[in-house]
C-alpha cells in the first residue's frame, strides 16, 4: 500500500493552470524529491499533500483522504518556503515552543539536533543575529524534531553553503534508514542525486518520475 497518493490532483485559480492533473504515489521510506525551476509548481504540490491548499481530486495520506479543514492524519515536521522563526528568541527557544506539542522531546534532544546541524555554538543566541544560512538550519531543525512519519523540506540548500549541504545529505540519509518519509523540492540537480530515491520532475504544474 502507498504511503502518500495523488489520483488526478488540480489546481486552476483564475483559468490558469497551478497544478496539473498530477497521479503519483510514494512508499514508506522513500525520498522523494522534486526538482523544477522556480514557479514550477513544486511548492504548491507540496501544500496540497499538506492539506493546506484546497484542490481538485484526490489525495491520501497512509490511506487517510486529505481535506483542508480535517486535522492532518499523521505527524509531519514541515519546512516551506521560509522558516518561521520568532527573531526575538534563540534557536533553542523556537525549537522549545515546538517541542511542547510533543512530549516526548527533550531540552538534551533539542540540544542535540541543533549541534547535529553545526549550531552548537549558536543554541543560545537570538535568531536576529543569525545569517540566512544559520536561520535556514534552524528552519531545517524544526522540521526534523521529533518522531515524525514524514518530512517535508522544500528548498533546503537555499542560503546553505556546500559544506553545510553534505551535512544536510548526511542527515537526511540517516534518518531515512529510520524509514522517515522525505517529500523534497529542489532546483539543485546534484543535491537531488545525492539524497533522491524517488526522483520527480515539476514542469508547469505537471510530473513526471524520472528514470535513472
Amino acid at each position: 500500500m502507498s504511503f502518500i497518493k495523488l489520483d488526478a490532483v488540480s489546481k486552476q485559480v483564475k483559468k490558469q493552470t497551478l497544478i496539473n492533473n498530477v497521479t503519483l504515489k510514494i512508499n514508506k521510506g522513500d525520498i522523494a524529491t522534486f526538482e523544477g525551476i522556480n514557479g514550477s509548481g513544486k511548492t504548491l504540490i507540496l501544500k496540497a499533500i499538506l492539506g493546506l491548499i484546497k484542490t481538485n481530486g484526490t489525495i491520501l495520506i497512509n490511506n487517510q483522504q486529505i481535506n483542508i479543514q480535517d486535522t492532518y492524519p499523521i505527524r509531519a515536521g514541515i519546512l516551506i518556503e521560509n522558516p518561521s522563526l520568532i527573531e526575538k528568541l534563540t534557536a533553542f527557544q523556537n525549537l522549545k515552543l515546538l517541542a511542547q506539542l510533543q512530549d516526548e522531546i527533550s531540552d538534551d534532544d533539542i540540544k542535540e539536533l541543533l549541534t547535529l546541524l553545526g549550531l552548537e555554538e549558536n543554541i543560545h543566541r537570538k535568531i536576529k543575529y543569525f545569517s540566512l544560512g544559520m536561520k535556514q538550519k534552524v528552519g531545517i531543525a524544526q522540521a526534523l524534531l521529533g518522531n515524525n512519519e514524514l518530512i517535508v523540506l522544500d528548498e533546503p540548500t537555499n542560503a546553505l553553503d556546500e559544506e553545510s549541504i553534505d551535512l544536510l545529505v548526511r542527515i537526511i540519509r540517516e534518518f531515512k534508514s529510520n524509514q522517515t518519509t522525505f517529500l523534497i523540492t529542489s532546483h539543485d540537480s546534484n543535491f537531488i542525486n545525492q539524497v533522491s530515491t524517488r526522483p520527480f520532475v515539476v514542469r508547469n504544474g505537471a510530473i513526471n518520475e524520472k528514470i535513472s
